[in-house]
């Protein structure tokens, strides 16, 4: 991207992050919005089909529907009786759907003698165009997925804001956002939504430094740039700072004095990165009551909510994904790792189906219902499973805007979430069966990843079968830094863990799932160690979240 690109870009996010300072969301026009749209769910997702998806004949859903010998008044038919979740149950059943991996382009999508092929680009928004580009987490290939993001959709997501605000008695108050700079998008999209919703953070901590060694070019070129995006907006925008998990002093510095002046404080951020300054401030007797924790970006566990609530922080924990952003989020009344979804601007239901190791699981299916929604999505994977229940009744706030569909227990299908980064499941499947073999001896089952959740967050765990009785650990460090290198989302990872602090090698024979299989990267369950007051389930063979 030459220098003239480059700055009339910066010109054009500068604009855009004046208007969502400029006008905010209120917490009425939030309410009133929210409600008045999940009360209008059933037109609205018709709307969305006449729009977006009928006057566009080669989208992949208008493709899908015509294969399945279904047009707009078969749909709006199927959605008079039996609503937006039959209906879209309906379609699924009807072949309306796109697989993660169909979506990703890796296999065709087939439907009876029918075959399409699709990549992420066809599902852009054709109307709302998107303001700057992006990319989701890098796979094994070291490519992202390509998305499209507008101030309009994080202005939509700013709606949000003010009523979890609300909800946990913290509007008004300090906030700070505690996420990576890019490569990741996930900092600077909280830092905006927080904007849109009136609550501009003071500080933006990030777990990697702006000018992390080898990511891309264009990456670098807007890390640079957004010192001087700061200083441009006149907005209050906070200018990066490095803070990696490993060292939480200033965050938990940062709110202690916000807290202090002004009575309470809001901070969103890794779930692994807010247990460590959990766990810092607990070691060093620092009482962060009056702090509210927003953890997002991997599954909140037990364990790290326990470590959370230990330092005095209240958590509402969150659940997002990329481009969509936050999708979901629990109140006081929910389970552990469940959610209330965002119905105003999504539907869900599941796909039963299997994922790699065999075992059977229900597949997230996704659908947009917004005009300025950065996908058009019907039924659309986004690799995630768990459960969905429909017309959950709660007396929060959030079940009083009409926000009745729950999703718990969230895990991924093929990548893999540890510490707050996502990562293509193939990228541990080569480690484990190829690379670390071909280095340090041994075969395929002698080696398995998975992710221990302790008092310090997240940590990344090798396990290593004790027959290899010559073992370098030094050496296996070097082997998964060189193969995360390949990737900006692989280098992102190898930062935000910090490697020798956040991987750890056991020396333990790799668990088998219940039909035999030596997975890569068990999935069978989380170990929690360490938190007091914590549930700590002893994973076992094939274990499955509760359906």
């Amino acid at each position: 991207m030459g220098t003239l690109e480059t700055a009339r870009r910066g010109a054009g996010i500068a604009r855009g992050l004046r208007r969502l300072a400029k006008n905010p969301v209120s917490i009425d026009e939030a309410r009133r919005v929210v409600s008045d749209e999940v009360a209008r769910r059933d037109a609205r997702f018709l709307d969305h089909l006449d729009s977006l998806v009928w006057p566009h004949p080669r989208g992949p859903i208008a493709r899908l529907a015509a294969n399945a010998g279904l047009e707009a008044g078969d749909v709006r038919g199927l959605v008079g009786e039996l609503g937006v979740t039959g209906a879209l149950e309906a379609l699924r059943d009807a072949g309306v759907y796109v697989s993660y991996e169909e979506y990703q382009g890796r296999v065709d999508a087939v439907r009876g003698s029918a075959s399409f092929s699709f990549a992420p680009t066809d599902f852009f928004n054709p109307v709302t165009r998107g303001d700057y580009l992006a990319a989701t987490g890098g796979s094994s290939s070291g490519k992202g997925t390509p998305v499209e993001l507008s101030f309009a959709w994080q202005r939509r997501q700013g709606r949000q804001r003010p009523i979890q605000h609300e909800m946990a008695g913290v509007r008004g108050k300090p906030s700070a956002v505690w996420l990576p700079v890019f490569p990741s998008a996930a900092g600077f999209g909280a830092v905006m939504k927080n904007m849109a919703g009136g609550s501009t953070p003071e500080r933006w901590f990030s777990q990697i430094p702006t000018d992390l060694a080898g990511i891309s070019d264009d990456k670098r070129t807007a890390n640079r740039f957004l010192p001087a995006l700061a200083a441009m907006t006149r907005t209050g925008l906070p200018a990066p700072e490095h803070v990696p998990t490993t060292d939480p002093r200033p965050v938990v510095s940062w709110l202690t004095d916000a807290v202090a002046r002004a009575g309470g404080a809001i901070i969103t951020g890794y779930a692994s990165s807010l247990t460590a300054a959990a766990r810092w401030a607990v070691d060093h007797d620092i009482d962060l009551s009056g702090v509210v924790a927003n953890p997002a970006s991997e599954p909140v566990t037990p364990g790290k909510l326990a470590v959370i609530t230990e330092a005095g922080m209240r958590a509402f924990p969150m659940y997002a994904f990329t481009p969509e952003g936050t999708v979901a989020i629990r109140c006081g009344n929910c389970a552990a790792e469940e959610y209330h979804v965002w119905d105003q601007d999504l539907a869900v239901i599941t796909r039963r189906r299997a994922r790699g190791d065999g075992t059977d699981i229900d597949a997230f299916c996704w659908t947009s219902l917004a005009a300025e929604a950065p996908r058009v999505m019907v039924n659309v994977e986004n690799d995630d499973y768990g459960v969905v229940r429909h017309g959950v009744a709660c007396d929060c706030a959030l079940g009083e805007l009409g926000l009745t569909t729950r999703v718990s227990g969230i895990r991924g299908i093929s990548k893999v979430v540890t510490a707050g980064i996502s990562l293509d499941g193939e990228l541990f499947d080569r480690l484990a069966e190829i690379d670390l073999p071909a280095r340090l001896g041994g075969g395929p089952g002698d080696y398995q990843f998975a992710e221990v959740d302790d008092r310090g967050g997240a940590v990344l765990v090798v396990r290593v079968h004790p027959r290899l009785e010559a073992f370098d650990e030094a050496a296996a460090h070097a082997v998964i830094a060189e193969s995360l290198g390949r990737s900006d989302n692989g280098l992102l990872a190898e930062s935000v863990w910090s490697l020798h602090e956040g991987l750890r090698v056991e020396r333990r024979v790799p668990v088998e799932t219940a039909a035999g299989k030596t997975l890569s990267f068990d999935r069978s369950g989380t170990i929690i160690t360490g938190a007091k007051n914590a549930r700590t389930p002893t994973p076992s063979r094939g274990a499955e979240p509760k359906r």
